[in-house]
């Protein structure tokens, strides 16, 4: 299937008087968003937007946002959504690598960008005010082949990849996600995530292919005011998030707990155990932008797998326990200006870095990224295997190991730890507790406190800024790196 009737004009027509798009301030239904969006997208017409045009978007999550994302693809133009907490350079050197001439503002200060040879747009200008709820008719046909998205990775490099993905790309990977976790019209998913995330998006189109609806929440309301506020149904949560929740009196929705999506890092035994007490219904994850979110997902239980494949992907684990991935979500390439780059092997593989593993069940677990791997004395060290038992003790919530230099063993490992609430654990009892699982080159024999302000608001740890921090915190305590295994 090459083409077919817009997925949100489907909807409008089966589900008009339910709600699509809910926030503090308004409801939209079905009905009136297919309205809305077909006469933003003749608005973008006028502006001389059209197919294949590049349309950047910046600003935080609104119904408005999501209005202007659906009436960009109907017209077959491309959006490029981009992180809004960027410094203006960095925003700068966005739009200059994806060659982009347009840029719209979505609540985002216009007096702030001032950007020679782009194009201002204030998203006032093109999404119009609620129309009642009378209904657009119309037939519109998308193509799954058409480029649709240009969304930056997320991942723990220096350099985020901009990825461009077609509308077939997310169809295909929210149609297996809803066939893994049950998404339709009685439910209700919370926007947890943001526009300019692949995971974002994909909560999106679960809505429009399912007629369930998304939840945009304000910005000072808390996840647990949300769930009670709004019904909710359906949630993505990273570990951290997931967390701080446990710690609420969580409550049932239509007389069962919300379910609970979750990936972007490893989860503790203590985390898993406290969903199990709370009668949480919480799915683990792996996924990538270059597939367009989910690869793998499965019910969080025991073990650290995340899932089994999704519905429309293919998996397989090379010689060298790299995953690597293909299939109807695989995305069209790396986009440099005008360039795009397909990095496949010659059987249409993608390599995704990751490391891991698949059981005689087909359960995923993975070990971390190949590049974050260094050889300390001879052996190779995976950071992410060191994290998953530091996370395995009890009273330690989040925990990354990074690699540094040592006069002795080439690279030893150094870990951030983060404790619970009113916990302290003491360097030698960590260590007591790791020499029971791990051998001696693996143990870490530096701890430093956890950098809050590094890790606030990612959805990814960045490893590099963790690698650099690490580097200067040795030298300062030991006055050079080389001293670590002494």
């Amino acid at each position: 299937m090459n083409e077919m009737r817009c997925p949100l004009s489907r909807a409008a027509e089966k589900y008009p008087n339910l709600p699509a798009l809910l926030g503090p301030e308004k409801l939209i239904t079905f009905g009136m968003l297919d309205r809305l969006v077909h006469l933003t997208a003749i608005n973008l017409t006028k502006k001389g937007i059209q197919r294949g045009t590049r349309v950047a978007i910046l600003g935080a999550n609104s119904p408005e946002y999501c209005i202007l994302i659906l009436a960009t693809l109907r017209i077959g133009a491309i959006i490029c959504p981009i992180n809004y907490r960027l410094p203006q350079k960095a925003i700068h050197e966005v739009l200059q690598q994806l060659d982009c001439k347009t840029l719209v503002l979505v609540n985002y200060a216009k007096n702030v960008l001032v950007i020679k040879g782009i194009r201002l747009m204030l998203i006032e200008e093109l999404v119009p005010d609620l129309i009642g709820k009378r209904t657009f008719r119309g037939e519109p046909i998308v193509s799954f082949q058409n480029p649709a998205a240009i969304v930056f990775t997320s991942g723990t490099g220096a350099t985020a990849k901009a990825t461009l993905l077609s509308y077939g790309n997310f169809y295909y990977n929210a149609l297996g996600a809803n066939e893994t976790i049950p998404f339709n019209e009685k439910h209700r998913w919370l926007l947890t995530l943001p526009l300019y995330h692949v995971g974002g998006l994909g909560i999106l189109f679960r809505t429009i292919i399912s007629g369930g609806g998304v939840v945009i929440p304000s910005k000072d309301e808390s996840i647990l005011d949300s769930i009670n506020k709004y019904e909710i149904t359906h949630l993505s949560l990273v570990p951290t998030q997931l967390y701080r929740l446990l710690r609420e009196n969580v409550p049932k929705i239509n007389g069962a707990p919300p379910i609970i999506l979750t990936g972007g890092g490893p989860i503790t035994d203590e985390l898993l155990q406290k969903c199990r007490k709370a009668k949480l219904n919480v799915y683990r994850t792996y996924g990538l932008t270059e597939m367009a979110s989910q690869v793998t997902t499965g019910k969080c239980e025991k073990g650290s797998h995340s899932g089994k494949l999704l519905q429309h992907r293919e998996l397989k684990i090379g010689t060298d326990g790299e995953i690597m991935v293909k299939g109807k979500s695989l995305f069209l390439g790396y986009v440099n200006k005008n360039a795009v780059e397909l990095p496949v092997d010659a059987d249409g593989w993608f390599h995704t870095g990751d490391i891991g593993k698949l059981d005689r069940k087909g359960f995923l677990t993975v070990h971390g990224r190949k590049d974050n791997m260094f050889i300390s004395g001879g052996e190779n060290i995976h950071p992410q295997e060191i994290e998953s038992w530091l996370l395995k003790i009890e009273g330690v919530e989040e925990a990354l190991v990074v690699g540094i230099s040592d006069e002795e063993f080439g690279m030893r490992p150094v870990a951030f730890v983060k404790f619970s609430e009113g916990k302290v654990i003491s360097e030698k009892e960590i260590m007591a507790e790791l020499e029971k699982s791990l051998p001696r080159l693996k143990i870490p024999r530096i701890y430093f406190e956890w950098p809050e302000h590094l890790a606030e608001g990612a959805l990814k740890l960045p490893r590099a800024s963790f690698l650099k921090l690490a580097k200067e915190l040795t030298v300062s305590r030991f006055g050079q790196t080389q001293e670590v295994s002494s």
